[in-house]
C-alpha cells in the first residue's frame, strides 16, 4: 500500500539524514556540495517541505548511492510486478547464474516492445481519424485512447529529464498492465490530462504522487526510477535481443532461453556483436507484424461502429478485405 505525503518526506527525510551521517556528511558539508540552503536540506530531513525527484538523485550521487536506497519501505520487488507465470518462470530460471541480472530487464524490454508497437498502431489510426472527422467517442472506443493521446498539439520536453524518464516508466508499466490512461486515471483518483502530462513528462511528479501510481500498478515505486547505476553490457544485450523476440509465448520462449544459454556459452563482446548483426534483419518486420495485427482489431471494431470501410481503409492503411474479414 502506498503511504501518504508527509510519510513518504518524513521517511525520506530519515534515510537522507541515516546515510549522510554514515558516510560522515554534516548538514553543510552537504549543502556545499549540491548548491542547496541549509534550511532547505534541514527541511528535507526533518520532513516539512516535499523533496523534488530530481534534488533526491542528485543527493544520491552525492552521497554515492542508489535513489532506491534513499525511499521508505518497501524496497523488494513484488513477483506481480510481472505479467504472467511464464515471464517470472524465465526470470526465475537463470536467477543464481551469470546472466540473473539481465534476464529480468530484457524479459521486461521484450514485454514492453510489443505493448509499445501496439500503442503505436493505436495512434497512428486515431490521428488519421481525427483527420477523416471521425466522432472523439468512436475513436477513444475503437482504440482505448484519451484525446490527451492522439491530439498533435505536443509541447517541448527534454528527454533526458527525470520526469520524462520516469514518465516513459509509467506508460511502460501501464501498457504491461493492459491499461489505459483513464483506467489509470480513475485508480489513482486523477484526471486524464495529468496522468497524460506526468508520462510525457511535462508536468513534475511528487513522490506521494508516484507512490500512489506504483501502487495502482502493483509495482514497486523503484521500477519506475530511472536507474543511476546501468550496466552498459546489459543494456547491449537487450538492444541485441529485442528484435528477435517480440513476445514471450512459447515458441518465443525456447528463442529466448536458446540464446541465452548460447550467450553465457561465449560470453565475449564478438559473441554479441555477431548475435547483434544476425537480428538487426528482423528488427522491422517483428514490429510491423505486431503493428499490423494490432490495425486489424482495430479496423475490425470501427466496421463494428459503422464507420465506411474507405474511411477506415485510409485511417489504417490496410485493405478492405483486411478489414472486413
Amino acid at each position: 500500500m502506498f503511504v501518504s505525503a508527509s510519510n513518504v518526506s518524513y521517511g525520506i527525510g530519515q534515510r537522507i539524514e541515516n546515510c549522510r551521517l554514515m558516510r560522515g556528511h554534516t548538514q553543510i558539508g552537504l549543502v556545499s556540495q549540491i548548491g542547496l540552503t541549509y534550511q532547505e536540506v534541514n527541511s528535507y530531513e526533518d520532513g516539512y517541505i516535499p523533496i523534488p525527484i530530481e534534488v533526491l538523485y542528485i543527493i544520491a550521487r552525492v552521497l554515492s548511492v542508489d535513489v532506491v536506497d534513499l525511499l521508505p519501505e518497501p524496497v523488494i520487488v513484488r513477483e506481480d510486478s510481472y505479467e504472467d507465470e511464464e515471464i517470472l518462470y524465465l526470470t526465475k530460471i537463470y536467477e543464481n547464474q551469470k546472466l540473473g541480472k539481465i534476464v529480468p530487464s530484457l524479459v521486461r524490454f521484450v514485454h514492453i516492445s510489443e505493448k509499445i508497437n501496439q500503442e503505436e498502431a493505436r495512434l497512428e489510426i486515431a490521428k488519421n481519424l481525427v483527420k477523416e472527422g471521425v466522432s472523439v467517442d468512436i475513436i477513444s472506443q475503437a482504440t482505448g485512447l484519451s484525446i490527451y493521446e492522439y491530439d498533435n498539439t505536443e509541447k517541448e520536453v527534454c528527454t533526458d529529464s527525470i520526469y520524462y524518464r520516469i514518465g516513459q516508466r509509467i506508460r511502460e508499466w501501464r501498457l504491461i498492465k493492459r491499461y489505459t490512461q483513464k483506467d489509470l486515471a480513475n485508480k489513482v483518483g486523477l484526471t486524464l490530462k495529468e496522468i497524460h502530462e506526468y508520462e510525457r513528462g511535462y508536468t513534475a511528479i511528487t513522490f506521494d504522487k508516484l507512490y500512489e501510481i506504483a501502487d495502482a500498478l502493483s509495482v514497486n515505486i523503484k521500477v519506475l526510477l530511472p536507474e543511476t547505476r546501468e550496466s552498459k553490457k546489459i543494456l547491449s544485450l537487450i538492444k541485441a535481443l529485442l528484435p528477435k523476440i517480440t513476445k514471450c509465448e512459447n515458441e518465443d520462449s525456447k528463442k529466448l532461453l536458446s540464446l541465452m544459454d548460447e550467450y553465457r556459452e561465449d560470453e565475449n563482446q564478438e559473441s554479441l556483436d555477431a548475435l547483434v548483426k544476425s537480428l538487426s534483419e528482423d528488427m522491422k518486420s517483428g514490429k510491423e507484424k505486431v503493428k499490423k495485427a494490432e490495425k486489424i482489431k482495430i479496423a475490425k471494431d470501427l466496421v463494428k461502429a459503422g464507420i465506411a470501410i474507405d474511411i477506415i481503409v485510409r485511417a489504417s492503411g490496410l485493405t478492405a478485405d483486411e478489414c472486413e474479414n
